[in-house]
């Protein structure tokens, strides 16, 4: 995957291509997206929660950028997002059904083995809890996203070489398109009056 470096206007304008971000095919689904971004190091307090929470919003910024997708791609952020909360799902449900197991079988087994068995699901549950602590950063680092915000450019990442160079492409297309007007703005006008001015200064009235 590749990364550019885009003007606030062209993302939170979208005067971007029509070419999917993910795969460079023509692009159907062009939507304003609202992300959220920190630095790559705030995520390392995770095992710290309140102190994760606190840092994160104190250093969190909201992000607006037009995306672009394919019909083949139209669903990739809700792919994610599914997958982040699905698995909390999966997590929960297991600890649950390993509690439930442990009581069912606390009567039926002596007491060393229970404490060994609820020694084991509690370690198993931090540990659990904290893989899925440590995918919600993954899963936005591996996704598109915008980094190094400033107020007037931002660096989109993991984007399709393709939209890449569609991109540099468009800039290229718009700028030649735009020489002529600025040529006729800047240079024609002054160079008729100048003209006219000249006329007036030389004219000789008649006798």
């Amino acid at each position: 995957m590749a990364s550019i470096e885009l003007s606030r206007y062209e993302a939170e304008e979208g005067d971007l291509p029509d070419v999917c971000m993910c795969c460079g095919e023509e692009a159907t689904e062009r939507k304003r997206r609202r992300f959220i971004s920190h630095p790559l190091w705030v995520f390392l307090l995770l095992p710290f929660i309140p102190i994760y929470l606190i840092v994160s919003i104190l250093l969190t910024e909201d992000i607006r950028c037009y995306t672009l997708f394919c019909p083949r791609h139209k669903n990739y952020f809700l792919v994610r997002s599914l997958f982040v909360w699905g698995s909390l799902v999966v997590v929960l449900a297991l600890i649950v059904g390993g509690f439930v197991l442990a009581f069912l079988l606390s009567g039926q087994v002596d007491k060393s083995k229970e404490s060994t068995l609820f020694g084991s699901l509690c370690i198993g549950t931090v540990v659990l809890f904290m893989g899925w602590l440590v995918s919600i950063p993954i899963s936005q680092v591996t996704a598109i996203h915008p980094a190094n915000a400033t107020r007037s450019r931002l660096i989109l990442k993991r984007v399709s070489p393709l939209f890449v160079e569609a991109v540099l492409q468009y800039r290229e297309n718009h700028a030649l398109e735009a020489q002529p007007a600025d040529y006729q703005e800047h240079f024609r006008p002054r160079r008729s009056r100048q003209r006219y001015e000249d006329s007036d200064d030389e004219r000789i009235e008649p006798a």
